[in-house]
């Protein structure tokens, strides 16, 4: 007997497999849509994210496919954090009109109002690629 990936118990609903990895994915999504608009998620998302992550998790290795290797747990920095310009700016040591110039190459996303919105995750990997490079450029 097959076990519906998706069913409605009441009030509650029960995701399992493909459509509870799908459901984590959406939601992670969405709260790096609403943070580039500048709208932090409710800690009831959070908690939904979390609830799923770990979910996620389990299922697989609980149906004996042991070879299949657990979905990793998302690192604090994966909830997407939104930056100011003076913030970026701040964290990688320039001014804040060459942060905006640099806004492409930090994956800023430029409100309506023609503020940049600047992830912590692209800011830490732009920092690290600097320094990574900038070792590499240094005579021993």
């Amino acid at each position: 007997m097959t076990v519906p990936a998706v069913q409605q118990l009441g009030a509650a609903v029960l995701l399992q497999g493909a459509a509870l990895l799908d459901a984590r994915r959406f939601v992670t999504l969405g709260i790096r849509a609403a943070s580039r608009d500048g709208i932090a998620a409710p800690p009831r998302v959070a908690l939904l994210l979390r609830a799923l992550t770990d979910a996620a998790a389990c299922p697989l290795a609980e149906q004996g496919h042991a070879d299949v290797p657990a979905m990793p747990t998302p690192a604090p920095s994966e909830m997407t954090e939104a930056l100011s310009t003076s913030e970026v700016a701040e964290m990688i040591g320039c001014s804040p009109r060459q942060t905006r110039r640099l806004a492409r190459t930090l994956e800023a996303h430029q409100l309506r109002n023609g503020v940049y919105i600047y992830d912590r995750t692209a800011v830490d990997a732009y920092l690290i690629e600097r320094n990574h490079h900038s070792r590499k450029a240094t005579p021993a």
